[in-house]
């Protein structure tokens, strides 16, 4: 089916940057026109351009320039911090690639890339880059037509490759018959963008992506680029129509042989979307592994170089499903809830009840968060040590027997915890 194509003049620019002003957030609007005002020469770029065609939102501020980019950003910098003094304006600089970031806080952020041209050395190589090119060339090394598209100021619209005509008709073309041997990730790209759109790849193209993926060039890619092109997928509103594309195409399994995508999948980021307003992408990679049991989920995240919460949480998802999950009913007594789920971090927890199929399993984790979790007995350990009671095992003994207790309900009040504690060690209160 082909997307439906808003009317209007794309040819004029007053019309693109007054749509484009419309449709940007405040401080984005301002700092386009901060831009527009002081660097007339610089070009938007890129998913911003297509999706203002497609009148779909994106903030995503890309910039090329004809001269040496952090250069532009430079001349920029005074008049930024300028005119938003109440912001940290930072500006970062890759002077080997030629591009700068101009960062507004933590909520702004424009890319500024010096237009270039990219080499490929062999088959699944970061490219080699020379600049400075023309307009023209930096457009043709980029991914789809859709995507090589450019909107100048004074100019308004160029499309040197069709991408206005691709946008209309629904379809996905790459710019030349190495694209997806020069650069594997696109072929996870195009399937983005199929999900996200409801596009499919022109016939030479699908020819093109066949061949790629038939010759397993994604493979050639490095952990760390696999990794980034799943955490893209995920990032997507809604992960299931790409995850199922990869699926269907064998992508997943080039991502790591032991991924994989089925209908119990499916029903399960469903569940997760139903609790969970707009997950973020290590909460998606928790549910796209839960069934995998502890080790594999463990195997598959070192395989792909995941860290921090990204590795932690997914695996600890996949452990409590594994171990905990099958112990789980509404008669547990809290003391034992709070043995079987106190070691896991909170927001593995969270996502645990979101994916459990059955409130009598749901009920328990529920109750543990909400109502167990926070609660603890009022004397501690140096209670313990006043009553004479020596450091070590014996007063860990008699504060988790304590605790238990408390979280039961058999025990409630200082007073009362003291009696208990007094009982434990045959003494009188």
């Amino acid at each position: 089916m082909r997307p439906v194509f808003p009317p209007f003049d794309y040819n004029d620019p007053a019309v693109l940057l007054a749509r484009l002003r419309d449709a940007l957030p405040e401080l984005h609007r301002a700092a386009l026109e901060l831009v527009l005002a002081a660097a007339p020469e610089v070009f938007l770029v890129g998913g911003i351009v297509r999706d203002l065609l497609l009148s779909r939102a994106n903030a995503d501020l890309d910039f090329v320039t004809l001269e040496y980019a952090p250069g532009v950003v430079r001349r920029l910098l005074p008049r930024f911090e300028g005119y938003f003094p109440a912001y940290k304006v930072k500006m970062v600089e890759h002077s080997a690639f030629g591009t700068a970031r101009l960062d507004l806080g933590d909520s702004l952020h424009l890319d500024f890339a010096t237009a270039r041209h990219e080499i490929y050395s062999h088959p699944a190589a970061l490219p080699t880059v020379s600049f400075p090119a023309t307009l023209l060339a930096d457009l043709k090394r980029r991914d789809f037509t859709i995507n090589a598209l450019a909107l100048s100021p004074a100019q308004g619209l160029l499309d040197p490759f069709n991408g206005l005509s691709d946008l209309r008709e629904g379809w996905l073309r790459v710019l030349h018959p190495d694209s997806f041997v020069d650069d594997p990730t696109r072929l996870v790209r195009g399937v983005r963008f199929a999900a996200r759109l409801g596009y499919g790849f022109d016939p030479q193209t699908a020819q093109l992506f066949e061949t790629a993926n038939a010759r397993n060039y994604f493979e050639l890619l490095t952990p760390e680029r696999k990794r980034n092109e799943l955490r893209q997928v995920l990032k997507e509103l809604r992960p299931v129509k790409g995850l199922a594309l990869l699926q269907a195409y064998g992508l997943l399994g080039h991502i790591h042989p032991a991924l994989t995508w089925n209908e119990g999948l499916d029903r399960a980021f469903n569940r997760l979307e139903s609790v969970i307003t707009r997950p973020q992408p290590y909460e998606y990679l928790a549910a796209l592994l839960h069934l995998q049991g502890e080790a594999n989920a463990a195997a598959i995240l070192k395989g792909l170089n995941f860290a921090g919460l990204e590795a932690q949480i997914p695996r600890e998802v996949a452990r409590l499903w594994e171990e905990v999950r099958p112990d789980l009913r509404p008669s547990l007594k809290n003391s034992r809830l709070d043995s079987l789920l106190k070691p896991y971090k909170p927001e593995s927890l969270r996502l645990f009840e979101a994916l459990l199929t059955l409130e009598e399993q749901r009920e328990p984790v529920r109750r543990y968060r909400e109502e167990v979790r926070g609660r603890s007995p009022q004397l501690t350990g140096d209670y313990l040590l006043q009553m004479g009671v020596p450091p070590g095992p014996e007063i860990r003994g008699l504060l988790g027997a304590l605790r238990a207790a408390v979280l039961d309900g058999e025990v409630v009040g200082p007073a009362a915890e003291a009696a208990f504690l007094a009982k434990l060690l045959g003494r009188t209160a």
